[in-house]
């Protein structure tokens, strides 16, 4: 897997999110940016997931039907 450019960000956040997230890092033995960063892996996964979702059920109702699309393409041919 290809290196990743990675950047420093500066978040407030709530007390009991940072307490968790240093115990997670602790019991894991992991560094606090990783857990933060499998956590927002974890969110964009499910937002991915929810977008695609509501993509599926997208009706497309304003497209030309196949005859349509044939007398279009044979007139730009």
């Amino acid at each position: 897997m290809p290196t990743l450019n990675r950047e420093r960000v500066s978040a407030t956040l709530p007390a009991y999110l940072v307490d968790e997230m240093r115990e997670v890092a602790e019991s894991e033995n992991k560094s606090q940016s990783s857990v933060l960063e499998q956590a927002l892996k974890l969110w964009f996964q499910m937002r991915l997931e929810a977008d695609a979702k509501a993509l599926s059920v997208l009706k497309f109702d304003d497209l030309p039907t196949e005859d349509e699309w044939l007398a279009i393409g044979s007139k730009i041919a």
